[in-house]
């Protein structure tokens, strides 16, 4: 399997697609002119409708990640990387602020952070 998705996410299933790719090239695993598998495929392989592919496709086309091949797929823009990391650092930036807004606390926040990056708080190591 490609990779999986989190049904029981509030997350949309297309949107999942679409995050799962962009972090598959930013972390190198997927790099410029590589095919994705075939809407059908990957359908097929993590169990959703073929529509649900097709839109997650749209949406990485239209943000310049992917660019359709007629007669042959899919393939991973070389234009788009430079501009992943500064989207999610500014989606991070929304996320925080948000959390600000709602009262969550910065340790709250450093907590998390610590969790996903498998790091103590006082340990200071990259």
């Amino acid at each position: 399997m490609w990779f999986s998705i989190d049904f029981s996410s509030h997350i949309p299933i297309y949107r999942q697609i679409a995050e799962k790719i962009k972090l598959m090239i930013i972390q190198g695993e997927l790099k410029k002119g590589d095919f994705v598998p075939s809407i059908r495929n990957l359908a097929g392989d993590i169990g959703v409708n073929l529509n649900t592919v097709s839109r997650a496709y749209r949406e990485l086309v239209r943000e310049g990640v992917l660019r359709s091949i007629r007669g042959e797929g899919y393939i991973v823009n070389a234009e788009s990387f430079e501009s992943f990391e500064f989207s999610i650092i500014k989606e991070l930036e929304e996320i925080l602020k948000k959390c600000k807004q709602a009262g969550i606390t910065y340790e709250e926040v450093l907590s998390l952070v610590s969790k996903y990056y498998g790091r103590d708080l006082d340990d200071s190591s990259g």
